[in-house]
Order: structure tokens, then sequence, then C-alpha cells
């Protein structure tokens, strides 16, 4: 299992294997070996990666700090005329 741990950041070619496996084991546990199942117990996929941060809520603006450490409102920015 160790091996397999070790693999984690690049499967390289096989990358669709392994999602493809990884969606086998998400549908049914037993569709795997013990050691993939135990690999896939705490993978992340790509692809759930990528929907997590997609779906993950923005960022909200903070105020800016002013030398003494009190917030400070930022101002809008003025619009560009035309």
């Amino acid at each position: 299992m160790a091996d397999i741990a070790d693999r984690t950041q690049d499967f390289g070619a096989n990358s669709w294997l392994v999602e493809e496996m990884y969606e086998r084991y998400r549908a049914d546990q037993n569709s795997v070996s013990e050691a993939w199942r135990e690999f896939f117990s705490d993978y992340r996929s790509a692809a759930t990666a990528a929907t997590s941060a997609a779906s993950a809520p923005a960022a909200t603006a903070s105020p800016l700090a002013s030398s003494n450490g009190s917030a400070v409102a930022q101002s809008p920015a003025a619009p560009v005329p035309a």
C-alpha cells in the first residue's frame, strides 16, 4: 500500500485508470482490492478537487489596515471618463 500512496501526486499516463477505479470505488467499495480501498479512503480525485474549488464561496473583500492598525474602508474606483 505504501507504494501506491507515494504516487498520489502524479499518475502520469495512468491517471485515467486511477480516476476510473475511483469512480468504481465510489459506486461500490468492494469493486476494488483492499489496497485500493485503503488508498481511496482519503483520496481526492482531480475532478472532485476542481468541483470543490469551484463551489467554494468567494473570499470577501476585507477592509485595508491603516498604519496605526485600525481598519480603513476602501473607496470605490472612480469611473473612467469616455
